[in-house]
């Protein structure tokens, strides 16, 4: 790219190549930001589909729960406790007690009634709850078992409780509902337009690798490039109006 004495003519050409190179990026913002903002979230989220009730448990034995951690602790080393949170699996009340053994968070079922210690969950148990869940009946075409290493960073079930079972539905949004075979608790539900939104998504935040990391160097870049092409834009717009020009020899008169 060439530039000469003339600013009018160097500002043009800034502009005009910080503008293709710009118009991409500034292409996949609008289209990501459109398709953000005219979305049902709910729908995106997949909950269209499923229950949306609230369960309660009627009445908590804290006793029984210390039981279960007492068993807990003659297997495993506790570091620290993390969380203890009430669910209903199966029509079952019981706690989630989450710890910290070695360093690592784990996870461990526990039986408000008894104080037992729940064993993960089977694939048959986890497709009765899914089923339980569902508003309507319909039919699931494949079930796929997750251990510790299925899922990468480009997995649309990254970050989320593993082992877990996969149930994809026969339903024209091409739904899938995960199980984590620790709690027993539906962990994500994944559909086409999740997933649309999600491969958006990364465009908008231009995170290539994790997908939500939004204070990466590249959007940081492109963000301070794109001011700088607004920028010129207004600046080329100063100095070539003839609004302003004649301002501009009114004001020196």
């Amino acid at each position: 790219m060439k530039f000469n004495k003339n600013t009018n003519y160097n500002v043009r050409k800034i502009h005009r190549y910080l503008g293709v190179f710009m118009g991409v990026q500034f292409f996949f913002w609008a289209l990501g930001g459109l398709y953000f903002s005219w979305n049902n979230m709910d729908d995106v989220h997949g909950e269209t589909l499923l229950k949306q009730e609230i369960k309660y448990v009627a009445s908590v034995d804290f006793s029984q729960i210390q039981k279960g951690i007492d068993s807990l602790k003659t297997s495993v080393n506790i570091d620290s406790v993390h969380s203890i949170r009430l669910v209903e699996t199966l029509k079952k009340p019981f706690a989630v007690f989450k710890f910290f053994e070695n360093g690592q968070l784990k996870s461990q079922l526990i039986s408000v009634e008894t104080g037992r210690l729940r064993l993960d969950f089977s694939g048959q148990e986890c497709l009765e709850i899914v089923e339980q869940q569902l508003k309507m009946p319909i039919p699931i075409v494949k079930a796929e078992f997750l251990n510790k290493h299925s899922t990468g960073m480009h997995h649309e079930y990254r970050e989320k409780p593993l082992p877990a079972f996969a149930f994809t539905l026969g339903h024209p949004s091409k739904t899938t509902i995960y199980v984590s075979t620790e709690s027993g608790e539906i962990t994500s539900v994944r559909n086409n337009n999740w997933r649309r939104f999600d491969f958006l998504w990364m465009l908008h935040t231009m995170d290539y690798q994790s997908r939500d990391h939004i204070t990466n160097w590249l959007l940081r870049f492109f963000s301070a490039l794109g001011l700088v092409t607004i920028l010129s834009g207004f600046f080329l717009f100063f100095i070539t109006s003839p609004s302003i020009k004649k301002i501009g020899k009114k004001t020196i008169q």
